[in-house]
């Protein structure tokens, strides 16, 4: 038997499990009473329902821009389209579950480039938008500079430092300057994926060397996956 109760007028089951599901772990926690249980599940569901409605919006910013850029295409089109429908319905559920702007730009640039056709096939398409889910912008941007670390300096209107990869990585976001084991944990991420060879950044090397592109060729791809005309600080 179903422990949901019954789904009040205009609420979906789905919505109505979620809050079952937060009130019920809620209360197994010593001291907390009811009324918490209830103030945080209210305050839950507003925060979802925010951030649904403003992923709706960006998705529409998306839906114009194919509108705009593609001759007779209609909405509906869109919708009918299974390709842009399975990412839209992956895109709107990581979307809603981060605040990160960089996450949802790559989200937008996704779905833009499935709907003007990108050619990937559905389960290459389902492994990026997980790798979106996965990765933080943390971890995209460092994909990003190491893809081709003079052209992210110059990129970002900054004079090329010098040194080997690491003091590269370190002068491109000079926050994790005193953090390595960051580094070295984004960049064994991106490397377990797939996307990056092991990243030398300790090795001695040439200027050439550190200037070398690293990014193997379904990082390349990833990166042109979640690359299009909507932008975010981190994201191109």
């Amino acid at each position: 038997m179903s422990d949901v109760p019954d789904v009040p007028e205009g609420k979906s089951k789905k919505r109505t499990a979620i809050e079952v599901a937060g009130e019920g772990a809620l209360g197994a926690i010593p001291f907390v009473g009811s009324l918490l249980a209830a103030t945080l599940s209210t305050y839950f569901s507003a925060t979802q329902e925010n951030r649904t409605r403003e992923w709706m919006e960006e998705m529409a910013e998306v839906v114009q821009a194919l509108l705009d850029r593609i001759e007779n295409l209609e909405a509906e089109d869109l919708a009918d389209n299974p390709a842009f429908y399975d990412a839209a319905v992956a895109a709107a559920r990581i979307a809603t579950s981060t605040s990160a702007a960089a996450k949802h730009a790559a989200l937008q640039n996704a779905l833009y480039n499935v709907g003007s056709g990108d050619g990937w096939d559905a389960d290459k398409r389902a492994i990026f938008l997980r790798y979106v889910d996965e990765l933080t912008p943390s971890h995209i941007s460092l994909l990003r500079l190491v893809e081709d670390p003079p052209r992210w300096f110059e990129r970002h209107g900054l004079s090329w430092p010098g040194g080997g990869l690491l003091s590269v990585v370190k002068a491109a976001f000079p926050a994790w300057a005193n953090d390595e084991d960051f580094i070295d944990t984004l960049a064994a991420d991106l490397a377990a994926r797939g996307l990056v060879d092991a990243l030398p950044l300790r090795a001695m090397m040439t200027d050439s060397g550190a200037r070398a592109g690293r990014a193997k060729a379904k990082g390349r791809e990833f990166i042109g996956f979640i690359s299009g005309p909507f932008n975010a600080d981190g994201c191109q």
